[in-house]
């Protein structure tokens, strides 16, 4: 074949080709109307532009060999604003379709099978389609016969809100996965009934109303968010009335838009390039996963959480430095709510992103009864708890990050661990003690384990055990031995001793409470540690009282010591007042209903359950 005749023959070949690229339309196209990027390529797939030519509808790609997509663009920017199949980027072939039902756009795979991509929803089955409108304020719409407005894309924003747009309460905007991805990212702000807030995974991190550039003008209900020429506005139902402002400098072209990074972003376009005038949160550290899940953010540089180890940008995270510690996988593992779990304590400068935009899962309640509440819930992976306000906050799936916090003290955090085997073994060999028998001890064997440190409570069971029965004069048999303790140096006509402790806890006075034996070899707050466990351990109500692996944990000095609940310890008042009624009976062989008469004396000798109280 001649080169005249291959030329011949790749020119009718290509002809119905060339002769698809169609020219650009001017603001309004009718049904029925069909567009792809191959069949407007001559145009860089532009099909459509607004009247004051400042916007255009087009199908794109953001860089080259990348896939494309149907977006408005702004022409002096070339800014996207707008796009509508983000999450099912098509080919150059694909095809945008206009009909009396709406917009749609069809897909075909390597097999040849085709599928919608995208399209527009919700549309009145009764009303039917008749043109596609872009405005000169960017917004496409699909009209009726009449003109009358069916849908727009301004009701259905993608990351960016530009200038003359409002949002109605329940719209959202949603940032982009990354510069070349444009699905849907997990960052989003949510336009309320009464503000504008920053989500991430559905937990806030930003609420206008709490911005110091911002002003509150009134307290009716919110009903749009607005981008107008002098700054971004809440509005009132009439859209007039401003319930809260961010004023701006004066503009010709403004957007707003919140970017991958979690932030929210005003900027004005002046002179072919963008300026920023307003960006939040501007501390990098509120950001929710600024320093992946677990990192610890501090004045904006990331590092691992104290008793953590190894880099919070990396793929590994950070992880506890114990190795015999491993952080719980959520409720995907079932066999974790078998282990045994300990917290590990994040320090007392960091605090939660969330914490401050969420209501406590928990108020007035210990901190104990907060990890308790933790454990119980497999979703939970750590907690904060309010010092002052004795409130608990749960740290469940997605984690964000950790924030170094300057209000130190102000809530405590813990992250949830799970006790690997080779930990339970090591308890085992250093103690020389069952670790099956620390879970089951009561919390007055605890009790006990922790005042025979001190040495003020002593182990006498055989002897005192026969001296008591002999004196109380009680049938016992041999299978309900009494539990019978001693305090040496403490005598039997003073006061009941768990009241004693409680009394010497609340003057801080805890090395009255210690061995004379012992003076000079304990100090006042190493006494009131084991004081403040071992009345934590006699709390009347036993989900306030801690697990044996808390107890180890705050012995060990890994966790601090809980303060002693105040209100869950007032029974030992009315046991103190029986028991010292009892011993002011004199000459009386009358038994109270803690089997003691005036005349046994044995006030400092009682059994574990008479020293603890009911179980």
């Amino acid at each position: 074949m001649g080169a005249s005749s291959l030329f011949l023959f790749f020119s009718s070949a290509l002809l119905p080709y060339l002769c698809l690229s169609g020219p650009i339309t001017i603001q309004t196209i009718k049904q029925p109307f069909t567009a792809s990027h191959f069949q407007y390529i001559d145009q860089s797939g532009i099909f459509l532009i607004s009247s004051n030519g400042n916007f255009t509808a087009s199908i794109s790609n953001l860089e080259e060999n990348s896939p494309y997509y149907f977006c408005i663009t702004h022409v002096m920017s070339d800014a996207i604003i707008w796009i509508a199949n983000r999450n099912h980027p098509i080919s150059d072939s694909d095809k945008l379709y206009l009909t009396s039902n709406g917009l749609a756009i069809n897909t075909t795979d390597n097999s040849s099978n085709t599928s919608v991509a995208w399209s527009t929803q919700g549309l009145n089955s009764s009303s039917q389609v008749s043109a596609m409108q872009l405005q000169d304020s960017g917004n496409l719409v699909l009209l009726d016969r009449n003109n009358v407005s069916l849908w727009g894309s301004f009701d259905h924003p993608t990351d960016t809100i530009v200038m003359g747009q409002s949002l109605a309460v329940g719209t959202s905007v949603d940032c982009y996965t990354a510069d070349n991805d444009r699905s849907d990212g997990d960052y989003r702000l949510v336009v309320t009934a009464g503000d504008a807030v920053l989500q991430w995974n559905r937990m806030s991190y930003w609420k206008l109303s709490a911005e110091p550039k911002g002003s509150q003008d009134s307290m009716v209900p919110v009903s749009f968010l607005a981008l107008n020429d002098t700054g971004l506005f809440l509005l009132g139902s009439d859209r007039s009335t401003v319930v809260i402002k961010l004023t701006l400098g004066p503009a010709n072209f403004r957007v707003a838009k919140l970017g991958f990074d979690g932030k929210f972003r005003v900027s004005k376009f002046v002179d072919k390039n963008w300026v920023q005038e307003f960006v939040s949160p501007d501390d990098e550290c509120k950001i929710p996963l600024i320093c992946n899940k677990m990192g610890l953010c501090t004045s904006g540089r990331c590092s691992c959480p104290p008793n953590f180890h190894g880099d919070p940008l990396s793929k590994s995270g950070c992880t506890p430095t114990d190795a015999s510690l491993a952080l719980p996988s959520g409720c995907i593992d079932r066999k974790e709510s078998n282990s045994s779990v300990f917290y590990v304590n994040l320090g007392s400068e960091s605090d939660y992103f969330a914490n401050e935009f969420m209501a406590p899962a928990k108020r007035d309640i210990s901190l104990l009864a907060c990890q308790d509440l933790c454990t119980r819930n497999c979703s939970c992976l750590g907690i904060f708890y309010g010092n002052s306000s004795a409130s608990c906050y749960l740290l469940e799936n997605p984690l964000g990050s950790i924030m170094g916090s300057s209000s130190s003290g102000k809530r405590l955090g813990y992250m949830k661990t799970i006790v690997v085997s080779s930990r339970v073994n090591k308890l085992n060999e250093d103690t020389g003690f069952p670790i099956i028998a620390l879970i089951l001890l009561p919390s007055s064997g605890v009790l006990l384990i922790i005042t025979a440190v001190l040495g003020f409570i002593c182990w006498r069971r055989n002897r005192l055990y026969r001296t008591a029965k002999s004196k109380l004069g009680r049938g016992y048999s041999s299978s309900s031995e009494l539990e019978i303790i001693s305090v040496p140096g403490w005598e039997p006509r003073q006061a009941y001793f768990p009241l004693h402790a409680l009394e010497m806890h609340e003057k801080k006075r805890y090395s009255e409470l210690a061995d004379s034996r012992l003076e000079g070899r304990v100090t006042n707050e190493e006494v009131g540690k084991l004081v403040k466990v071992a009345l934590c351990c006699l709390h009347e109500d036993p989900i306030l009282r801690p697990a044996t692996v808390t107890v180890v944990s705050m012995l060990e000095g890994v966790s601090p010591v809980t303060e002693p609940r105040q209100e869950s310890l007032n029974f030992l008042r009315f046991y103190g007042r029986r028991f010292s009624e009892a011993s002011r009976i004199e000459g009386s062989n009358e038994r109270n209903e803690f089997g003691f008469s005036s005349s046994d004396r044995l006030m400092s000798c009682m059994s574990a359950q008479q020293l603890s109280g009911p179980r």
